[in-house]
């Protein structure tokens, strides 16, 4: 039976829901309406250049970002700025399989498919009976799923990764670490996920995950192959366009770092504000870990930590926010909420809405808020017996 303090709040949440998804849906439709994908654009460019053996392109920020306007001038009713190609090449690998397609037919059917293989995983957390639509509503009227869309980004395919390899750690171990090393398309939401591995004990997993990365690293010396690795360590440590990139890139998002940013801290201080982050957040989770907390609340803990660990957080990684916020407000059907636990989560939910670009100045809150729900998941949490 459910609780009627609990039932009175998740009534709320769903209210805020309701009013925070449309309003997130409709500002990221407006904010995309002119460049509709442009962060999927950036993979097919660069995919495209790959077939072509155009590896120059790939490392010329300057160059490939006009030729992305090029390409794309269709779809395109505003020019992008600068959009290099940063990412690691074996990142290429998500993407070529893709670019085969139209660009129209590429961009929707990775959109749908990684969609379809998030609501797939959030299955293993959803609870039976009644609620159990709950989860898969909550995420699909998130802010911050607009935002995946309306960017064309990869982050319903990093969240199904995480969410079904922390659920299958135990179970199938070889499996979760197959699937948590493929998180290395993504490495700066990964860097908690062995921490959470060591943590509960899950060896076999860790140890799959390890040789899932070292396997992606050595294909991807063949594929896409030498050249362009080296070309690519070239630009990361040593180009100045990466340093361009690095500063507006990271400026916009939900980051530690960004926040402070924001906030007037200067840069070295909002840089060791992002160090300080990452070692709460990898307390935070190996503590949840080590301590009887249901599996859920121990994931949620790991999901805030990855965003607040990430030195580099866009608005569509948020995903990690609003299921770690769902699954908060269904385990509140099992038992009554904590004081403070469902307003907090129903804020963390909905912290894409009111993130850069938008308002500014309130954004800074953002991990404060992320922070605060993980200190209430781990305060009552008894310590284990033994451990596992």
């Amino acid at each position: 039976m459910v609780d009627p303090r609990s039932a009175r709040a998740l009534r709320n949440a769903l209210l805020l829901f309701g009013v925070t998804g449309a309003i997130g849906w409709y500002l990221f439709t407006l904010l995309f309406w002119n460049t509709p994908g442009q962060d999927w654009m950036v993979f097919d460019t660069a995919a495209h250049a790959y077939f072509r053996h155009d590896y120059s392109l790939l490392l010329n920020g300057h160059r490939f970002t006009e030729t992305l306007n090029a390409t794309h001038t269709p779809w395109l009713r505003d020019k992008l700025d600068f959009h290099p190609w940063i990412y690691p090449p074996y990142t290429l690998l998500l993407a070529i399989p893709f670019a085969l397609l139209p660009w129209w037919l590429n961009y929707v059917t990775f959109q749908l498919l990684s969609f379809l293989g998030l609501m797939a995983a959030l299955r293993l957390w959803q609870q039976k009976g009644r609620a159990a639509w709950l989860l898969p509503a909550g995420v699909i009227l998130c802010p911050a799923t607009a935002f995946t869309i309306g960017a064309g980004q990869n982050s319903f395919f990093s969240a199904s990764l995480v969410t079904a390899g922390i659920h299958y750690m135990h179970r199938r171990p070889r499996l979760a670490g197959c699937l948590l090393g493929l998180l290395a398309f993504k490495p700066q939401l990964a860097v908690l996920v062995p921490v959470a591995l060591a943590a509960s004990g899950a060896w076999i997993a860790f140890v799959a995950a390890g040789t899932t990365v070292v396997a992606l690293l050595a294909f991807s010396l063949v594929v896409p192959g030498l050249e362009l690795w080296a070309g690519w360590l070239h630009f990361f440590l040593g180009d100045p366009a990466f340093g361009v990139w690095e500063n507006e890139g990271r400026i916009h998002g939900q980051s530690v770092f960004t926040c402070l940013r924001i906030a007037g801290v200067p840069e070295s201080l909002a840089n060791f504000g992002q160090l300080a982050a990452l070692l709460f957040a990898a307390i935070c989770v190996w503590r949840a870990y080590r301590r009887n907390l249901p599996p859920s609340e121990q994931f949620c803990v790991l999901l805030c930590g990855m965003i607040l660990a990430a030195a580099h957080v866009g608005n569509y990684d948020a995903i990690m926010l609003g299921i770690a916020a769902m699954l908060v407000l269904q385990q509140g059907l099992l038992r009554p909420f904590r004081p403070g636990e469902a307003l907090l989560a129903m804020l963390v939910w909905a912290s894409t809405a009111f993130n850069p670009p938008f308002i500014f100045k309130i954004s800074v809150i953002t991990p404060l808020l992320v922070a605060g729900l993980m200190i209430r998941l781990l305060r009552e949490a008894p310590i284990k017996a033994e451990a596992r």
